[in-house]
């Protein structure tokens, strides 16, 4: 056999292989009718723009999870899909419009976003008109991403402006629409923000000694960080065995302060389905409130019979990143799976501050003393 025929023989034999064994190589994302089928329900409407994807782990389960960018019509969605198999499963999307979407800059010598590019001021490979941004980053205690963005926004009277967002699993954990009365985001029609990976924390206008802040992550959204102030957050919450009507299970409540030093901070626990609740022998500092006993309503400013138990923890003297525990006793009576409300309050001089407050953008309920609580059972890990 010469050599041109063992190349014509080398080529069909490869050709072959090809036609036998499928390519392994799978699509990087989901098509374009599949995205508008998942993203809005229907596979016609406004021409979809893919502007990149990225893979990368976004939940608890080892799989990777994939984050798609695109454009349709005035609205930049970043929509998050995971492969099954030969499908893809659609997990959640985060979707933001402007009148006018096309190239920006942000100009800072003067301070403004402007329309179009200049040489230099090129954004992002993974970044939209929308969204000028995409940082993918760990939270304390996960060992996957969570979304942060900077999005872009048009209000008057300020003009076109952007914030920070942060999304865990898809929901929202920090709203930096909340910063629209900032004085620097008057002025500089910009937060910026910086990743601390040794801290796992966020900073805005971190090179500005004015208005730098640093936010921390609690387990249920970004709080600020600031002087004085506690920050409880959720390490794990364990019930042993778990929790069944009639039956007693002993609970143990890990946090850890990520906030400033303080000498003084209540820790309340409250227990709207009733049941019954007795105290752990080592427990010290901890005050139980049975269904009837007389407790204090900050809305009503007066004393009232207890509707429900409560617990009370007084914590002494809680340094930054020291942990502390609480462990009780509960015995449900109406449901397997009971509500476990949590705050915390200090007093800073003569104002009493709780967390969540009223601010707050993680979903809480008001407890029988009128205070916002988060609902600790959505936290179990």
């Amino acid at each position: 056999m010469n050599f041109y025929s063992y190349r014509n023989f080398s080529l069909i034999f490869i050709l072959f292989l090809l036609g036998f064994f499928p390519s392994c190589s799978q699509k990087e994302h989901p098509s374009e009718k599949e995205i508008r089928v998942f993203v809005y329900g229907r596979e016609d409407g406004e021409p979809i723009r893919i502007l990149g994807q990225k893979q990368i782990n976004l939940d608890e389960s080892p799989e990777m999870e994939t984050l798609v960018l695109f454009q349709s019509g005035q609205s930049e969605v970043l929509s998050a899909f995971r492969k099954e198999g030969s499908s893809w499963t659609f997990l959640w999307k985060l979707e933001f419009f402007l009148k006018n979407l096309g190239p920006m800059y942000y100009d800072g010598k003067q301070n403004k976003w402007s329309a179009g590019s200049i040489s230099g001021i090129e954004k992002t490979t993974f970044a939209g008109d929308c969204l000028r941004r995409i940082v993918l980053a760990e939270l304390p205690g996960d060992n996957f991403n969570s979304v942060f963005i900077e999005v872009l926004s048009e209000e008057p009277p300020l003009g076109l402006f952007s914030v920070p967002m942060g999304y865990r699993k898809g929901k929202k954990i920090w709203d930096g629409y909340q910063l629209k009365e900032h004085e620097e985001l008057k002025r500089s029609k910009r937060v910026e923000f910086e990743y601390s990976a040794k801290e796992k924390s966020f900073r805005i206008f971190p090179t500005n000694p004015n208005y730098s802040q640093e936010f921390v992550f609690n387990g249920w959204e970004m709080i600020a960080n600031l002087p004085m102030q506690p920050v409880p957050s959720f390490v794990s919450l364990d019930v042993l065995p778990k929790f069944e009507i009639g039956k007693e299970s002993l609970v143990t409540l890990q946090l850890k302060n990520r906030g400033n030093y303080v000498s003084l901070t209540y820790l309340s626990l409250s227990f709207p389905d009733v049941g019954s609740l007795r105290l752990a022998n080592e427990t010290q500092g901890v005050r139980l409130y049975k269904k009837g006993d007389i407790v204090y309503n900050v809305v009503q400013n007066k004393k009232i019979p207890a509707e429900y138990p409560l617990l009370e923890v007084t914590k002494e003297g809680w340094a930054n990143n020291f942990r502390y525990g609480i462990k009780f006793y509960y015995t449900p009576m109406t449901t397997d799976n009971p509500r476990i409300l949590f705050r915390s309050t200090y007093k800073f001089y003569q104002e009493i501050i709780s967390i969540p407050n009223q601010y707050s953008i993680a979903p809480y309920e008001r407890d029988q003393q009128g205070f916002p609580s988060y609902i600790l059972n959505q936290m179990k890990r």
